[in-house]
């Protein structure tokens, strides 16, 4: 059946909050691990890093559009689609305009400072940065100039998703006969449906569409995070879906253990006698394909049994959290790198310069928070007052 009577999952706020904890900490990471480009590096960078980061990198962000999915199937549920494009409206497009103007202005100056790209005050920098028809760094441009967003690709992916789900849902006659089509699924069928197409995406694009970020030309990512947040939305739909992950979820823990595994196997060429043959044999690109796609789902739909097994209860906590997640992610990765900037001169050693950058952020995100939620119209600017969470 399709679930019509929604109630609030708290677990899946409990996993988004989460997922945007390690979020910052992975950008952190960013900053120190070696051989991985960030818009700026630390000196002394780590390869262990890499190890530890590529636990989540594969599915991280296909998690948080998973559960946006999620949340936008609720929401369509309760809402009218006027009512629904204006809170994604205000919740997304609004904060990640203001935030490419004023925000991420920071990240783009320090980024060329420390490349040594420019050599100007932040003011000068960005009345530049403002202006469409601007000359300076012309190897950063696109058709709008200098103006960016940076980490808040996500928000600007969102925003398009949502729009094109209502599009087609609220549009096009075939909202009736997609719901018709979805309750035959099976859980099993689904998985391994889920599974054929990531495959599909990552055999046929991934080599031909690198990730950019960009929105116009991002083929790879958009065919798998669409899909994540499509998926999402199918899975809200069916409650045996969800009963299903939960009574699995030991099962999809082995799984994502084990691709992990052979990713860190393969990174260290501890298959190298399977590696060599990659390029050359459909065979063995295909079986990578299908491990890194199992991989992908394992993960997210193992967060989400154990969330719904023993995390779908309200606290105070997870209340502020959820108010709090969007204006931290917001502000974090601009506060990561000042911080960052404004330590390196003193040569502290990467583990406790590690240790402040993250402290000086998450204190920089905390205060920031406390001042937008207490400041009419900045709250705005931040999606604050959504219609919807």
């Amino acid at each position: 059946m399709i679930e019509s009577n929604f109630s609030r999952q708290w677990y899946l706020d409990w996993v988004r909050v989460w997922a945007f904890a390690i979020l910052i900490l992975y950008h952190v990471g960013m900053y120190y691990v070696e051989g991985w480009a960030f818009h700026i590096k630390s000196a002394d960078t780590s390869v262990l890093l890499q190890d530890l980061m590529l636990l989540t990198n594969p599915w991280r962000m296909s998690l948080l559009f998973f559960i946006s999915g999620v949340v936008f199937a609720y929401c369509e549920r309760k809402m009218s689609a006027w009512a629904l494009f204006k809170a994604k409206f205000f919740r997304l497009f609004i904060p990640l305009v203001f935030s490419m103007y004023i925000v991420v202005a920071p990240q783009l100056y320090l980024e060329a400072s420390g490349k040594g790209l420019i050599d100007m005050t932040f003011i000068e920098f960005w009345f530049a940065y403002i202006n469409p028809n601007t000359m300076l760094l012309p190897e950063y441009q696109s058709i709008i100039g200098l103006l960016t967003w940076n980490h808040l690709w996500f928000l600007a992916y969102l925003w398009t998703y949502c729009v094109c789900l209502l599009l087609i849902f609220k549009l096009l006659p075939v909202h009736h006969v997609f719901h018709s089509c979805l309750k035959r699924l099976s859980p099993a069928f689904a998985f391994v449906l889920a599974v054929s197409f990531i495959f599909y995406v990552w055999f046929s694009l991934r080599a031909n569409y690198p990730s950019t970020h960009a929105l116009v030309d991002d083929w790879y990512n958009h065919s798998k995070y669409f899909f994540a947040f499509f998926s999402g939305y199918c899975f809200a739909l069916l409650p045996r879906f969800k009963a299903s992950v939960i009574a699995q979820r030991h099962t999809l823990l082995i799984l994502a253990i084990v691709g992990y595994s052979f990713i860190i196997m393969d990174k260290h060429g501890v298959l190298y006698g399977l590696a060599q043959h990659f390029d050359t044999s459909i065979w063995v690109k295909s079986l990578y394909g299908v491990i890194f796609s199992i991989n992908d789902w394992a993960w997210i739909l193992m967060l989400i049994g154990y969330g719904a097994k023993h995390l779908d209860k309200s606290s105070n906590k997870l209340e502020y959290a959820t108010g709090a997640i969007l204006p931290w992610y917001i502000l974090h990765q601009t506060l990561i790198m000042v911080v960052a900037a404004w330590l390196k001169p003193y040569g502290i050693s990467i583990l406790w310069e590690g240790i402040l950058v993250v402290l000086f952020t998450v204190t920089g995100c905390y205060v920031g928070y406390e001042i937008i939620k207490r400041s009419g119209p900045v709250k705005l600017l931040f999606g604050l007052p959504s219609l919807s969470k």
